[in-house]
């Protein structure tokens, strides 16, 4: 990292990429990121390194492990396409999940009865389906 270019501390990272400075360090020790060098004892960011965290905060956000996210940013070569197809493909399924989840809460939401997870009938169906209890 050379001197000639702005850098910020570890606090001015961690807000740019909407991480806590701790999940840094941890990231660091896990080695989505090199080692960095240091001035005056203190961890000093560049715009790559901005980048780098940027990419490990929208992995997370959308429940990357490190082990893929580790992956896409040490990727083997020719190994990008798999790896994001991989990806693309965990995230629809998360998709289709939560796209599953909001229509069951929609169509529960006028049921009546005070306490709906034990006493809906439709919501109580559903759930019971989910972990295949029987009715």
């Amino acid at each position: 990292m050379s001197n000639a270019r702005a850098t910020v501390g570890i606090g001015e990272a961690a807000r740019r990429v909407g991480l806590a400075p701790s999940a840094i360090r941890f990231y660091e020790s896990e080695g989505l990121l090199a080692e960095l060098p240091r001035d005056g004892g203190r961890r000093r960011y560049g715009s790559e390194e901005l980048r780098r965290l940027a990419f490990v905060a929208v992995g997370r956000s959308l429940g990357l492990g490190l082990a893929a996210i580790r992956a896409a940013l040490h990727p083997e070569p020719g190994d990008w396409p798999r790896i994001v197809d991989e990806q693309v493909t965990l995230l629809d399924a998360r998709i289709a999940e939560a796209e599953h989840t909001r229509a069951l809460l929609l169509a529960s939401r006028d049921c009546p009865t005070p306490q709906p997870v034990r006493d809906c009938e439709y919501l109580r169906g559903a759930l019971d389906e989910r972990v295949g209890a029987p009715s």
